[in-house]
Protein backbone atom coordinates (compact mmCIF):
# COMPACT_ATOMS: atom_id res chain seq x y z
CA UNK A 1 0.00 0.00 0.00
CA UNK A 2 2.70 2.63 0.68
CA UNK A 3 3.94 1.81 -3.10
CA UNK A 4 0.25 2.39 -4.06
CA UNK A 5 0.34 5.49 -2.20
CA UNK A 6 3.68 7.00 -3.64
CA UNK A 7 2.50 5.96 -7.18
CA UNK A 8 -0.82 7.58 -6.72
CA UNK A 9 0.92 11.05 -5.09
CA UNK A 10 3.13 10.81 -8.19
CA UNK A 11 0.47 11.30 -10.66
CA UNK A 12 0.50 8.07 -12.03
CA UNK A 13 -3.06 6.19 -13.66
CA UNK A 14 -4.21 2.95 -12.18
CA UNK A 15 -3.07 1.16 -15.61
CA UNK A 16 0.59 2.40 -14.50
CA UNK A 17 0.06 1.46 -11.28
CA UNK A 18 -1.23 -1.92 -11.84
CA UNK A 19 2.00 -2.41 -14.49
CA UNK A 20 4.26 -1.07 -11.55
CA UNK A 21 2.78 -3.64 -9.58
CA UNK A 22 2.93 -6.34 -12.37
CA UNK A 23 7.06 -5.77 -12.59
CA UNK A 24 7.49 -6.29 -9.39
CA UNK A 25 5.94 -9.62 -8.94
CA UNK A 26 7.91 -10.37 -12.29
CA UNK A 27 11.08 -9.09 -10.76
CA UNK A 28 10.53 -10.85 -7.49
CA UNK A 29 9.26 -14.49 -9.04
CA UNK A 30 13.44 -14.43 -10.62
CA UNK A 31 14.54 -14.07 -7.08
CA UNK A 32 17.22 -17.20 -5.60
CA UNK A 33 15.42 -16.47 -2.42
CA UNK A 34 12.22 -16.31 -0.91
CA UNK A 35 10.13 -13.01 -1.21
CA UNK A 36 7.76 -12.10 1.26
CA UNK A 37 5.40 -9.16 0.83
CA UNK A 38 3.17 -7.51 3.55
CA UNK A 39 0.50 -5.23 2.66
CA UNK A 40 -2.79 -3.63 4.19
CA UNK A 41 -6.15 -4.78 4.00
CA UNK A 42 -8.15 -1.24 2.92
CA UNK A 43 -11.43 -2.87 1.34
CA UNK A 44 -13.21 -4.85 4.31
CA UNK A 45 -14.54 -1.11 5.46
CA UNK A 46 -16.74 1.56 4.95
CA UNK A 47 -16.64 3.07 1.94
CA UNK A 48 -13.90 7.03 1.93
CA UNK A 49 -15.93 9.57 1.60
CA UNK A 50 -13.47 11.24 -0.62
CA UNK A 51 -12.41 10.33 -4.73
CA UNK A 52 -8.76 10.01 -3.62
CA UNK A 53 -9.23 7.37 -0.86
CA UNK A 54 -12.14 5.66 -3.16
CA UNK A 55 -9.26 5.12 -5.34
CA UNK A 56 -6.62 4.56 -3.57
CA UNK A 57 -8.42 1.39 -2.04
CA UNK A 58 -9.59 0.01 -5.55
CA UNK A 59 -6.08 0.26 -6.71
CA UNK A 60 -4.62 -0.79 -3.05
CA UNK A 61 -7.29 -4.08 -3.88
CA UNK A 62 -6.23 -4.77 -7.28
CA UNK A 63 -2.39 -4.21 -6.43
CA UNK A 64 -2.82 -7.23 -3.81
CA UNK A 65 -5.20 -9.41 -6.12
CA UNK A 66 -1.85 -9.14 -8.76
CA UNK A 67 0.13 -9.79 -5.97
CA UNK A 68 -1.26 -12.82 -4.67
CA UNK A 69 -2.37 -14.40 -7.97
CA UNK A 70 1.28 -14.97 -8.42
CA UNK A 71 2.56 -16.32 -4.87
CA UNK A 72 2.66 -19.65 -3.35
CA UNK A 73 0.65 -19.15 -0.59
CA UNK A 74 -1.49 -15.99 0.68
CA UNK A 75 -2.45 -15.09 4.24
CA UNK A 76 -5.08 -12.68 5.96
CA UNK A 77 -3.98 -11.88 9.53
CA UNK A 78 -7.22 -11.87 11.67
CA UNK A 79 -6.62 -10.44 15.14
CA UNK A 80 -2.89 -11.47 14.48
CA UNK A 81 -3.76 -14.97 13.76
CA UNK A 82 -2.86 -16.04 10.11
CA UNK A 83 -5.77 -17.38 7.97
CA UNK A 84 -4.42 -19.18 5.10
CA UNK A 85 -6.41 -18.23 1.95
CA UNK A 86 -4.51 -19.44 -0.64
Amino acid sequence: TLLVSNLLLAGKSDTQIAGEANRVVRAASGAACAIIVVSNEVGCGIVPENALARRFRDIAGLVNQIVARAADEVFLAVSGIPVRIR
